[in-house]
């Protein structure tokens, strides 16, 4: 399966939230929530796609937006994606206050899309973790990666040590929106990749507080770190829609039993994309960080920690 190789020296640099303002804030998500799901259409699998009718992610909406700071080229996916998305942004909104921070998903018409191995059918996105800052308070998302404690730093610039500002990950509103959004039955979300110190993290706050059962569950299945930790961002991938299954969308592995008894229902058996090798030139770790120019002593120092869990073992929490 590709994976997203989606750079964190770049994500410093994503900025921490939407600024963009229409003079009717909310007229574009109000549009986007009236579509039904024939607006779009997925094809294909998530490395070798396409995307027709894509929905663009709104710069402001209850909850959540997209990050106006990335290219508004890559916030495209298909409606029931980027639906399910704005409901767990606002239902977060209305429980804890805050907006999510949704980067990348895909092309307008799909397709390869620079620095990503997937992305290309409107079934993926890259959302950022909700943040605390060093007092506990909660501030704007930004994409530092996170220690095996939960920390990190937004560095601004990279040589420059006296804009460095600590941050944490905002476990609260972070498991608010995994719970949201995996409670959802319209969402139907296939991969959740995550660093498996931050996936055990969330779990670990969801069995203290109560939260369902049933959701910890679906989060254990879908949850999971591949090559790549993502220990800076979600990358949540969604099966195929029904409808979009019939008109030749394909969906990646695994698939559990709960998806083969919904397609059995709509009297379907899943449909696999093979190996896809249509994919954008990304940039690896190691090449990002030689050509991110010069860092100070803080900077080198946090990228050689990073090291610990960037290969993790085999075992729970790591795709297989």
């Amino acid at each position: 399966m590709a994976f997203v190789v989606f750079v964190a020296l770049a994500l410093w640099f994503s900025g921490p939230t939407v600024s963009a303002r229409q003079e009717d804030p909310l007229s574009e998500a109000n549009r986007t929530l009236r579509l039904t799901g024939s607006a779009s259409t997925s094809r294909g699998g998530p490395s070798a796609g396409s995307l027709e009718g894509g929905v663009p992610y709104p710069l402001y909406a209850r909850g959540s937006g997209f990050n106006a700071r990335r290219s508004l080229t890559a916030r495209y996916g298909t409606v029931e994606l980027v639906q399910a998305l704005m409901r767990a942004g606002e239902r977060v909104n209305q429980l804890h206050g805050g907006e999510l921070v949704v980067n990348d998903l895909s092309l307008a018409a799909g397709g390869p899309i620079a620095h990503h191995g997937s992305h290309q059918g409107g079934r993926d996105v890259d959302v950022l973790f909700y943040a605390l800052d060093a007092r506990g308070e909660p501030r704007p998302a930004v994409g530092a990666p996170l220690d095996l404690s939960a920390r990190g730093v937004d560095f601004g610039d990279l040589a420059v040590p006296g804009d460095d500002v600590p941050v944490r990950l905002d476990v609260v509103r972070t498991w608010a929106f995994v719970e949201a959004l995996l409670s959802d039955p319209q969402a139907a979300v296939q991969r959740m990749f995550v660093a498996r110190h931050l996936r055990a993290r969330l779990l670990r706050h969801a069995r203290v507080h109560g939260a369902p059962q049933a959701v910890r569950r679906r989060f254990e299945q879908v949850a999971c770190q591949p090559g790549y930790p993502h220990d800076d961002h979600f990358h949540i991938r969604v099966f195929c829609s029904v409808e979009d299954l019939r008109a030749g969308c394909l969906d990646s592995g695994p698939m559990p039993p709960w998806r083969r008894a919904e397609l059995a229902a709509a009297g379907l058996t899943p449909r696999m994309a093979g190996p896809e090798r249509l994919r954008a030139e990304i940039t690896t770790a190691t090449e990002a960080r030689a050509a991110a120019g010069p860092m100070h002593a803080d900077v080198r120092a946090w990228l050689d920690a990073r090291e610990a869990w960037m290969n993790p073992p085999r075992g729970p929490g790591v795709c297989r």
